[in-house]
């Protein structure tokens, strides 16, 4: 991967009798001119491209329908409290049931680490966590209700070769046992699944296609110039693409089910790039239902509804956070007499309203 670096007016001065330079304004133009230069250089090439993947690559309709009578939609959620002595994290995940309305949820937990141990370290294993807790949830909710007629999980069933390496490795291994119970109850009730990713940017179709040296840019990019309103991809496996690229999926191997995906675009907005959807090989035969159910509920930004009324279930924001961090101060201080060990990081932590 090659980083641009440009640079504007290095080394600039000005004359002390002339007014002072805003800086606001000379960054506005720097972007200004800069993406419109970039932008610019890149539509012939783009429009070639869709124009030709239109042509080598089948493309289906997708049809407005509710396929299915009760739908379920689960989505996981986390936000981290930073402390001065150290970062505490609470992991949440909730499935949300259409048109019942039913919710469940899992008992939340939290995952503590020093500040030695680094962000990027601490960010890794807070994801693996909340992915694991995601399967986890939908799991024993559909262990427990017999009336759901599709599962949609608010996040992937194909898996980067990032997952291979990210958290640890006990973190790993339970979020590969959540997928493969989920799979495996998914198949033994006959309820399909599918994993609903909202803002993709793996390049699995771009290794598919073949067309990686002609282009660094990712799949829902490239799908968003290519597919009209209501149109989807043809299934690729994302297991075979990873393959193809570095020659090696051990994260993909580890889930006992075949994955296939697709690229859909549900909205007319063109802000809003096609979404990926992945689905296991035995829920196959529901692939034309699956999509247009997907199209069909997705009138809210794009995305299916029970995945849209899990998120809003799920969400854990500042607000509440701020409002849990002020009853926090006041226990320790009634508590302990002292309320310091609860500084925020570095001061930056107004927004928890102490």
């Amino acid at each position: 991967m090659v980083l641009e670096v440009r640079e504007r007016g290095v080394g600039e001065r000005n004359d002390i009798n002339t007014p002072a330079p805003n800086i606001y304004l000379s960054i506005r133009n720097l972007l200004l001119n800069e993406v419109y230069a970039d932008v610019e250089r890149g539509i012939p090439t783009m429009r070639e491209l869709a124009e030709r993947l239109r042509e080598e690559m089948p493309i289906f309709d997708m049809n407005k329908r509710e396929a299915y009578g009760e739908v379920a939609g689960a989505d996981a959620g986390s936000h981290v409290l930073p402390l001065a002595s150290k970062r505490y994290a609470v992991i949440s995940a909730l499935v949300h049931s259409i048109p019942s309305g039913r919710r469940f949820f899992l008992k939340p937990e939290t995952v503590t680490a020093s500040y030695a141990e680094g962000s990027e370290r601490f960010n890794s294993v807070l994801n693996v966590r909340r992915e694991a807790k995601l399967y986890e949830t939908a799991y024993q909710y559909l262990r427990g209700d017999d009336t759901v007629d599709l599962l949609l999980i608010d996040g992937p069933l194909a898996f980067s070769n990032w997952w291979s390496m990210a958290g640890l490795e006990p973190d790993r291994q339970r979020l590969l046992d959540a997928v493969n119970r989920l799979l495996n109850l998914c198949m033994e009730t006959d309820v399909p699944v599918a994993g609903v990713v909202k803002r993709p940017s793996a390049r699995y179709l771009v290794y598919e296609m073949g067309i990686q040296k002609e282009t660094d840019l990712p799949d829902a990019f490239i799908m968003l110039h290519t597919l009209k309103v209501g149109e989807r991809t043809e299934l690729f496996s994302p297991r075979s693409a990873i393959r193809k690229a570095v020659r090696a999926s051990p994260f993909m191997d580890a889930v006992r089910c075949p994955i296939y995906s697709f690229y859909g675009r549900m909205s007319r907005d063109w802000a809003i790039p096609p979404v990926r959807i992945d689905v296991p090989a035995f829920a196959l035969g529901h692939l034309e239902d699956i999509a247009d159910h997907c199209y069909g509920s997705s009138f809210w930004g794009g995305i299916p509804l029970p995945i849209v009324r899990a998120d809003e279930c799920v969400k854990i924001s500042k607000q509440f956070i701020s409002g849990v961090y002020r009853d926090i101060v006041s226990r320790v201080g009634s508590q302990t007499g002292d309320v310091t060990y609860l500084a925020p990081y570095w001061g930056e932590g107004r927004w928890m309203g102490a």
